[in-house]
This record gives structure tokens, C-alpha cells and sequence, in this order.
């Protein structure tokens, strides 16, 4: 019987440690997150959870690593750019194979771009490629073929932009440009991305569903061996059965929320905890159009928007509500990316958002609502308090994602807390696709200063990162700080929980790129 008993506990022990060399002896890494609830197709969502399980069967011609350096993957090299900064001659790795296996060509390429342009793939990201000659001409149903796009052999082409662009390469580096296999693509129709979805990167898409995804290593991969026989990405509704997990050892890895990350805190499990800096920024995104429903507007006058800021105690939300998790902000570039620039604080003054209240004709306060989900309660609600301070009434309207992110794309949202998280280090990525006046529309924004325009035009053309730099802190500087068409709070840390075992992980940006570095120091995954 004590046998017995002795056994039956060895297992409950080992069974207390995700299972991460299974009884084949397969290697297994166990990844949780909140569950994405989109489809795995790169160019019909925005997603940074359904980024991960994506980026681990993908890739593009080139890819941002874990520390915000651009490389080459599917190309040899960087293009050939013309003198005149519109044609890009690139050339492809040799010897690519997708994971049914065929060979990546030219071809390929074509296929993907001009799938991206065309209406009825309803492609989220084309902001960010339509400067391809012929573009916009798809995207408009006039054409079907790019006509920027030149196939010169199975492993050359060239891209020709309607006008220079200097972050084009760079946007090249993101998931929405990952190439697809033409025949395969087209062949499984609406069920990319949902049933079916297959590339050129480590992993091959395996079994999935509404609660985990396996994902198998890639027989045909042409690159490094990956460490991982399996990764097996568990798929939560609740952040706290999450943390559950990966403190029962269900788990090797996983986000950790910041609302909970307080609570763990004097726990051997936030031993495991591990703080990084993603590239976003926190702030009000705020509609500046003259009516909203109907009705006139305050947050149309720059003096409401500056009373607002002032109303913010900044340092109370980060180290009170956030857990420390954040440092104040001074502009909406983030401290890592160019353009960036030291400057004061904004001020904190109640009394002084009185007063330009007063100026602004609102003698008595003003009121106004905001569209909150509950994952942005604490924050919005410890605003509330401090506006309330100041005579500023901001009402808290708690809707769903789905609602609140459909509010925000018809332009129907009023004020809303935003966190906007760059995919790589430049302004152009999160600061032009929000602010621009030709992309604010759509983030129910309706800036539009032209002066502001100007600048970030002007930063597209630039090559030279030293004047663009000076360009971005001009922008910013107007947007931010002169005309508040946003008010920027905090720019967030966030927090990972890793076993002991778990080597060589870090985060570059938002998303979770678990199919490369990471991996076991298997004598002290063994030692458990």
C-alpha cells in the first residue's frame, strides 16, 4: 500500500509540470493566451494573439526579431532601390519550400499582393502596401492585376511605388505581407486562414479549434533546426484561469495580465515574472469632429482638450491603478522609437483646467461620453475621478470589444482609452496610420492639420533617419502637445511569466515570437 501511495504521488507531482517531453519523447513547448476569436490569415486581421500562432507558420521577405532588428528571410538580401526611390528589385532565397511542398517563386509573391488588393479578400492592413502602382486601382475594382508588380524570373521581381516611400521595406517585415502559396491559397478559398493555413515557416498548422492549437515542426523548413517538436498554444476566455495554469505548471509560458500582476506579487510564482517594453503608447483618442450625434461637440475645442490633460494625475494612474507598470508620458512617440525626445511633463493643474474651461465658454464644466471595454475600467475610471475634479463630466459607456472596436471603425466612438502598439521602431507605423488625416476617419478621430500632414509626408520621402527623426518630433509636438488630438497618458510596460526552464525568450514589440529563440535548459527542466 505505501508503494502505491509513493507512486501516486510521484505522479501527481509530475503531472503538477507542464507535460513538455511527452511520452514519445517529443519536445513540447506549452504556451497560453486570452483566445484571439479571429481566423489565422494575416491580411484579414490585426490581431496580435492570432500574430503569434500566424508568424510560426509564415513568413514574409523579411522579419522583425525579438529585438526590433529588421533581417532578411524569404529574400537573399534588402532590394535594389532606383535612384528615383520608386522601383525595388528583389530577389528570393533559392531552394524554399512551402510545407506541402512546393516550391516559393515569384509567382507566389504575386499571388499574395495582388490577393491583398483584391476587394472581396477584405484585407485590413492595405494602407500600408498601397503605394504599389495599381494598388489602389484594385482595391477599387478596376483592376485585377497589379500593374506595380513585374515578375523578371521564378526569383526575381520588381515593385514600383506611385511615389517614394522610405518605410516600404520596413513595412515588408510584418505578418500582413507573409507569402502564401498561390495553388493552395486559392484553392482552399474562405477556408484560409480558418481551416487552412500554409507556408514557409517552422511550424506547420496542425489541430485547432475554439480551445488550443498544435502546431507540428515543418519537415520542409529551409532554415535552422527549431527547437520544438510541437507547440501546443492553449486558448483562454479568462485571464486568471490562465495564470491558474501556468502556476499549476500547465504552462511553460504565457502573458501576464497588468490588473493582475499586484496580486501575485510575495508569491514564488512572480519569481517567474518578467517585466518588457513593448513600443506602444496609452492615451484618449478623442473625436474632434464639430458634432457628435448630433449634437455640438466640446471635444472639438483645443481648450477642452488641453483642460483635459491638465485634469490627469498621469503619476497616480501608473503607479496606483497600473501596479507601477508604465512610465508617464510626455508625447505619442514611444521612448524606443525614432523621433523621440525628452520633454517636461505635462502639466497637472485642476484648478488651471478650470480656468481654460472658463475661456472656452464652459464656465459651468462640460460632459461627454466615452466607450470603454471592462479591460479599460481601471484605468478610465480613475480618469473619471480625477476630471471630475475640474468640472469635467466623462460618462463611462461599458461595451464590448466587438462594439467598441465597430464603433471606432465607423467613427462613432467618442473618447476611448487606446493603447497603440507599433510593429517596429518608427512613427510611421502608429503615428501616421492614426493620426494622418487620410487614416484619422477611420479611428473615429477626424484630426486634420495640415502642417502636422506635412511633417509625416515628409518623413515617408526622407532616406535620411536623422532628419526624419527631427520631422517626427515636430509632428509630435503639434499633434500632442499644441493641438492635443490625443491626450497621451503612459507608455505601458508589460509582464511575461516563464518557468525557470524556459531560455532566451524576450519580446520586442507586442507580439510573442515563440518559434524561434526560445527554448529548454532541459537539466533544469529535468531537475523538477
Amino acid at each position: 500500500m505505501k508503494k502505491l501511495l509513493a507512486l501516486a504521488l510521484a505522479l501527481a507531482l509530475a503531472m503538477s509540470f507542464a507535460v513538455s517531453v511527452n511520452a514519445e519523447g517529443a519536445k513540447v513547448l506549452h504556451f497560453g493566451q486570452i483566445n484571439p476569436k479571429v481566423g489565422y490569415d494575416p491580411q484579414t486581421n490585426t490581431n496580435s494573439r492570432a500574430t503569434t500562432i500566424e508568424e510560426c507558420v509564415v513568413e514574409g521577405l523579411y522579419f522583425w526579431n525579438d529585438q526590433n532588428v529588421e533581417i532578411p528571410v524569404l529574400a537573399e538580401d534588402f532590394p535594389s532601390i532606383s535612384d528615383d526611390g520608386l522601383v525595388y528589385t528583389f530577389t528570393l532565397r533559392k531552394g524554399v519550400y512551402f510545407s506541402n511542398g512546393t516550391e516559393l517563386t515569384s509567382k507566389d509573391v504575386k499571388y499574395t499582393f495582388e490577393r491583398m488588393f483584391t476587394p472581396a479578400t477584405g484585407a485590413l492592413s492595405t494602407y500600408m502596401y498601397n503605394m504599389i502602382a495599381g494598388a489602389k486601382e484594385m482595391l477599387a475594382g478596376e483592376a485585377t492585376e497589379l500593374a506595380g508588380f513585374e515578375i523578371v524570373d521564378d526569383y526575381t521581381f520588381k515593385i514600383t511605388l506611385t511615389a517614394p516611400f522610405s518605410c516600404f521595406t520596413k513595412n515588408l517585415g510584418i505578418v500582413y505581407a507573409a507569402i502564401f502559396p498561390a495553388d493552395a491559397c486559392e484553392a482552399a478559398g474562405s477556408d484560409w486562414g480558418i481551416g487552412t493555413l500554409i507556408g514557409t515557416g517552422p511550424y506547420v498548422l496542425g489541430e485547432h479549434d475554439n480551445s488550443s492549437v498544435t502546431l507540428t515542426k515543418n519537415a520542409n523548413y529551409w532554415g535552422s533546426e527549431p527547437h520544438f517538436d510541437e507547440i501546443i498554444v492553449t486558448l483562454y476566455d479568462d485571464e486568471n484561469t490562465k495564470l491558474l495554469a501556468f502556476e499549476n505548471g500547465d504552462l511553460d509560458l504565457c502573458q501576464v495580465p497588468t490588473n493582475l500582476y499586484l496580486q501575485y506579487q510575495g508569491t514564488p510564482t512572480a519569481d517567474k515574472f518578467h517585466i518588457y517594453y513593448p513600443l506602444g503608447t496609452v492615451f484618449l483618442s478623442i473625436n474632434l469632429s464639430e458634432e457628435y450625434n448630433g449634437q455640438p461637440n466640446p471635444l472639438a475645442d483645443v481648450k477642452v482638450r488641453e483642460a483635459i490633460s491638465m485634469a490627469i494625475d498621469r503619476e497616480t494612474l501608473v503607479e496606483f491603478i497600473d501596479n507601477g507598470l508604465g512610465t508617464v508620458a510626455t508625447g505619442t512617440v514611444n521612448p524606443a522609437q525614432l523621433g523621440f525626445v525628452a520633454r517636461e511633463p505635462y502639466t497637472f493643474d485642476p484648478e488651471a483646467a478650470k480656468a481654460l474651461l472658463a475661456e472656452a465658454g464652459y464656465p459651468d464644466g462640460v460632459s461627454f461620453t466615452a466607450q470603454i471595454r471592462s479591460t479599460d475600467q481601471p484605468d478610465m475610471v480613475q480618469i473619471q475621478s480625477d476630471l471630475a475634479l475640474a468640472g469635467i463630466d466623462m460618462k463611462l459607456e461599458l461595451v464590448d470589444a466587438a462594439t467598441w472596436t465597430s464603433l471606432r471603425n465607423a467613427g462613432n466612438a467618442s473618447c476611448e482609452w487606446m493603447g497603440w502598439f507599433p510593429l517596429y521602431a518608427d512613427p510611421d507605423n502608429n503615428i501616421y496610420s492614426y493620426f494622418h488625416s487620410t487614416n484619422a476617419v477611420g479611428k473615429s478621430v477626424f484630426y486634420n492639420n495640415p502642417e502636422f500632414d506635412a511633417l509625416m509626408d515628409a518623413a515617408r520621402l526622407s532616406t535620411d533617419d536623422a532628419e526624419r527623426a527631427k520631422l517626427y518630433e515636430q509632428a509630435d509636438e503639434i499633434m500632442s502637445r499644441q493641438d492635443y488630438a490625443c491626450i497621451p497618458l503612459y507608455y505601458p510596460n508589460y509582464v511575461f511569466a516563464a518557468q525557470d526552464y524556459i531560455t532566451n525568450f524576450t519580446v520586442g514589440n507586442l507580439i510573442y515570437q515563440i518559434c524561434y529563440d526560445v527554448d529548454f535548459d532541459m537539466d533544469l527542466y529535468n531537475a523538477k
